[in-house]
């Protein structure tokens, strides 16, 4: 006979069913025992106890469809993460009893038990959700129809990658502009707990850039350099054209202050997740805000207007770009050109070193003879 443990609502009465008083005697004496190994802080952290489980490295499963799942969470990370001050129980809403049915995929938009402090209503990310699908990275059109290879467009997880495990931007050590000794003076009104470190690093890691700018460009490659995805969606070769920049030799030189996708393709001031096709009217690339977008105060502030009629992300399509592809085949057959002329005048001049005195003309290989029978 399998037990179950079936939990209330508010995971506090545990009722048993069909079992033996022997056996609730045993599984009560096992529960008390494994509770009592956990240390203190876990309980402070951990109100629901899941890291009772899932703080061991090796759990994990084969799903129905094949697919190697792994449960493990490193409690150290979560800590230090933005969803620290969370339950699981916050986003794990359907998991009511232990041991538990595979947990559903959770649901983003759905609010928090968190107030957000400016409006004091339960946190959310459906206004980030609403921006993504206005984007151009939204999979339905205006009309609410799906557009065509709806499966190619981003998720959430898609950009946020696992960022329980990818290094958060306060283990990239102290930056500038941010003074550590402000916590003490948050910490004499918030003392109770860690809400003011927490709500420090919250704040103060947001006021820099949370990602370096060559992970956003690996970020967006990883659909941009699809060769097979681009052909579907017509899309150029936007991050090879990026990399031939001046912009992104300073990046691979290790500049963190050069302006990277997000920088240019999203209004300033807008939410990043507010990415707009370069024919939209408001976009931050459209042919009438391009010169706005570099006259940001971070970037060239005394740009012209003449700034504009620069291409990015010119290819050499003949169908797109034809001027660029005729252009490219002229430079290449002058160089070629050039460097033939000069490697045909060098290797006669390297003939004549080693045969001085060869020609074609009879006569003058006669009179040469001659004149070397002479001397």
């Amino acid at each position: 006979m399998s037990t179950r443990i079936s939990l209330t609502s508010d995971w506090g009465n545990v009722v048993t069913c069909g079992l033996s008083k022997r056996r609730i005697v045993s599984t009560v004496v096992i529960l008390l025992l494994m509770l009592a190994v956990v240390p203190a802080e876990v309980f402070a952290q951990d109100e629901l106890n899941c890291f009772l489980c899932h703080k061991h490295r090796g759990l994990s499963r084969i799903d129905k469809d094949g697919n190697f799942r792994l449960f493990y969470i490193n409690e150290e990370l979560f800590e230090s993460s933005p969803h620290s001050r969370n339950e699981c129980k916050d986003c794990h809403r359907d998991i009511d009893r232990i041991p538990h049915e595979p947990a559903k995929k959770v649901d983003c938009t759905q609010e928090c038990h968190m107030l957000e402090p400016s409006s004091k209503k339960k946190f959310s990310h459906k206004v980030i959700a609403e921006k993504l699908a206005k984007s151009v990275h939204a999979r339905k059109r205006e009309d609410g129809s799906l557009k065509p290879y709806p499966e190619d467009y981003p998720a959430c997880r898609d950009c946020h990658d696992q960022p329980l495990y990818r290094p958060l931007s306060f283990y990239k050590g102290e930056r500038m502009g941010v003074s550590q000794r402000g916590i003490s003076r948050c910490k004499s009104c918030h003392s109770k707990g860690d809400f003011a470190e927490s709500f420090y690093k919250h704040v103060t890691t947001r006021l820099h850039k949370t990602r370096s700018p060559k992970e956003i460009i690996r970020v967006c490659a990883k659909c941009h350099e699809d060769e097979k995805l681009r052909k579907r969606h017509e899309l150029d070769d936007v991050v090879s054209s990026y990399k031939e920049t001046f912009h992104y030799k300073q990046i691979a030189l290790g500049s963190e202050r050069t302006p990277d996708c997000i920088d240019c393709h999203v209004v300033y001031g807008e939410s990043s997740h507010l990415i707009e096709s370069q024919e939209v009217a408001t976009s931050s690339v459209a042919k009438n805000n391009i010169a706005t977008t570099c006259r940001t105060e971070e970037c060239h502030g005394r740009a012209g207007e003449k700034l504009a009629g620069f291409q990015t992300h010119v290819t050499y399509s003949r169908e797109k770009y034809p001027m660029q592809f005729y252009m490219l085949i002229f430079f290449k057959t002058l160089l070629a050109c050039v460097m033939y002329f000069f490697l045909t005048f060098i290797f006669l001049e390297l003939l004549r070193r080693l045969f001085p005195d060869f020609t074609f003309n009879k006569e003058e290989r006669a009179m040469l003879k001659a004149a070397k029978q002479q001397e």
